[in-house]
């Protein structure tokens, strides 16, 4: 995952408007405390949930075929209508907490994980109590965990977004790629630098495309389980060995890493000049309609034999804490959690499902795309959910600098020691 993606898509969210306020009140809004008949335990979600007479919805969500799709079926099986209001996904949570004790906030929203801690301390969404059974039940344990908070389930996972390779099959054909010894052996053979040619291509301007190789040998962020941010394992000596490889694929590819920005890499890929990629799933689409054959595949192992990691977050849909409307804002954000719902959502936008029966590789054996992704799914590092994430997540000016000086020559350790240090400054400076 790369810095440039971190700032859009680590931050995807989605919302539901205050129905009864409809934006119009400018009385000031109270929480809502979730009436007796949506308090029902959790194993009796099978027997519907009753939505409240007259109620109504608004969802902030950008317009996307999927956004409009899913409001117009819910519709359809509930008869509660929902205004689709066009909300950008990195606008929500700060709106909502600006508009929702004010009246005028969200009934439901998207949103992606590394918001939640804010999301929970703020009092902006009210727990997945309903539908919490049927939702563990559903859904991978790591898209439950990246949705709970002190133990409480907070949001209705449904996709999550990760990079994998892309290959070019016109190009790689059936060349060997079961390590990253195949991987330099084909560039090597493939590259003609002068040309702009080249046989791998990532970017280099992040940490996001090194953390695989420091995870791969024992680096971690905070804490082995994501929860402990003044455990950093961004310098330990297993992230540096992961580093100094990461650093020596600058062989392969010998750029410095102001120059494989994302316009670059994409634009090579484009004009079919690039073998091998490392992007997201939100880009599947996109490449699928080139004129070459597309398909995709998990990182390979390391020399050693360990397996890299890829970062991964985690979207879904969240009650907003204001809403008027509890129990249909909670049939809706479950409604969209459905697996028709997350195979539609990867259909338009190529995030990966997260439900448990849709992991299943024989239902992608016809989209080699999605099934590499779906592997990839299977070797990831699902992104710590505290609020110290931020550092990291959006504009990271520590860590993802380091990465570059090391990319361009840097002493691994003396800078990863500095960035480190200077994390742990940022923390402190917060508290």
């Amino acid at each position: 995952m790369t810095k440039k993606m971190g700032l859009v898509v680590l931050s995807l969210m989605l919302m539901f408007a205050l129905a009864a306020c409809g934006g119009n009140s400018t009385n000031s809004a109270q929480p809502s405390e979730t009436p007796n008949s949506s308090s029902a335990p959790a194993e009796a979600a099978t027997d519907e949930l009753t939505p409240e007479p007259g109620a109504k919805l608004v969802f902030w969500h950008p317009k996307t075929p999927f956004s409009e799709y899913a409001v117009q079926e819910f519709e359809k099986k509930y008869n509660i209508p929902v205004t689709l209001q066009d909300v950008g996904y990195d606008a929500v949570m700060n709106k909502y907490k600006a508009d929702g004790p004010a009246g005028k906030g969200a009934d439901v929203f998207v949103l992606g994980h590394l918001e939640l801690g804010d999301a929970v301390k703020s009092g902006s969404v009210l727990p997945n109590d309903y539908f919490e059974e049927d939702t563990k039940n559903m859904m991978l344990d790591e898209a439950i965990k990246s949705f709970s908070w002190d133990g409480i389930l907070y949001g209705y996972p449904s996709y999550a977004y990760l990079p994998a390779m892309f290959v070019n099959k016109d190009l790689v054909k059936d060349a060997k790629l079961d390590t990253w010894d195949d991987i330099i052996a084909f560039a090597k053979s493939f590259n003609d630098i002068p040309n702009n040619k080249y046989g791998f291509f990532m970017e280099a301007n992040g940490y996001g495309n090194a953390f695989p190789f420091m995870a791969a040998e024992g680096g971690y962020i905070f804490g082995k389980d994501g929860t402990d941010a003044s455990d950093i394992g961004l310098n330990n000596e297993g992230a540096l060995k992961g580093l100094e490889y990461f650093k020596s694929l600058k062989e392969i590819l010998p750029l410095k890493a102001a120059d494989t920005t994302g316009d670059i890499k994409t634009s090579l890929w484009e004009q079919g000049k690039i073998g091998i990629i490392i992007d997201g799933a939100w880009n599947a689409g996109r490449f699928q309609k080139l004129p070459f054959k597309v398909e995709s595949m998990p990182l390979p192992k390391m020399p050693d034999g360990k397996v890299p990691p890829v970062l991964t977050g985690v979207g879904g849909f969240f009650v907003g804490s204001y809403t008027q409307y509890p129990n249909a804002a909670k049939l809706f954000a479950n409604f969209l959690m459905s697996e028709e719902m997350q195979m539609k959502i990867n259909e338009v936008t190529g995030f990966l499902p997260l439900a448990k029966n849709l992991q299943n590789e024989e239902l992608y054996k016809d989209d080699p795309v999605t099934l590499g992704f779906i592997r990839q799914l299977k070797q990831s590092v699902f992104m710590p959910n505290i609020p110290e994430m931020k550092y990291l997540a959006y504009n990271d000016t520590i860590v993802s600098p380091a990465v570059e000086q090391i990319w361009d020559g840097a002493d691994a350790k003396l800078t990863m020691d500095k960035a480190v240090q200077g994390l742990k400054d940022a923390i402190a400076g917060s508290q």
